[in-house]
């Protein structure tokens, strides 16, 4: 018993140890990388299209993500909660294999908070789809199993990382952000290049 404790508390420590070269807020939530050894970063950002703070994060990221865009690969994974049709996620599915997601994801959020309109009415959707020029491809794909299956892993991820909220950021897979700890949106915006500058390997 006294050798497993041991154990153990080795383990607790090399695991602390080995996280604690990666400057940030977060819960490993899988294995952390070594400092300096990620080519690219995978940024993982669950999301929902009616969630304020959702929104909040895409005004304050926008150039984030233009700046890092060669280094850090930030993946949109849009979610529904109870209750909401997944009619806007099809969309922005299929838009985003047409190269225009990032386009529909904006056209979204403006509509659910500068117009006040509900974005999980699939009538709704169909009217954005047509006025956005993409009604003959949502309407030929946004059943397909291709898009099922996007939404089963959307849905398999939420139960991977905990998710109990939105927006939920996951870096490398491994490492759930705690956004609230960075004390707003906006100050986690500015301070996760420091967590991307530990991960990625040197030039």
């Amino acid at each position: 018993m006294k050798s497993l404790l041991t154990l153990v508390s080795i383990l607790l420590v090399t695991t602390l140890s080995y996280a604690a070269d990666i400057r940030g807020y977060y819960t490993p939530v899988g294995p952390v990388p070594s400092a300096h050894t990620v080519k690219k970063v995978r940024f993982e950002e669950l999301l929902n299209f009616g969630c304020i703070h959702c929104n909040n994060l895409r005004k304050a990221s926008l150039k984030l993500r233009e700046e890092y865009a060669d280094q850090v690969d930030f993946i949109d994974i849009p979610i529904t909660f109870r209750g909401q049709d997944d009619s806007p996620l099809r969309l922005y599915y299929v838009a985003e294999r047409l190269g225009k997601g990032k386009m529909v994801k904006e056209e979204l959020f403006r509509t659910r908070f500068e117009y006040e309109v509900n974005v999980f009415d699939p009538g709704i959707i169909n009217y954005l789809a047509k006025s956005l020029g993409l009604d003959q491809e949502y309407q030929a794909e946004s059943r397909k199993p291709w898009v099922e299956a996007k939404l089963a892993e959307a849905e398999r991820k939420t139960e991977q990382y905990g998710l109990t909220g939105t927006p939920t950021v996951v870096i490398e897979g491994s490492m759930k952000m705690d956004i609230g700890r960075y004390g707003s949106i906006e100050k986690f915006v500015a301070d996760v290049p420091q967590t991307f500058a530990d991960l990625l390997a040197k030039p």
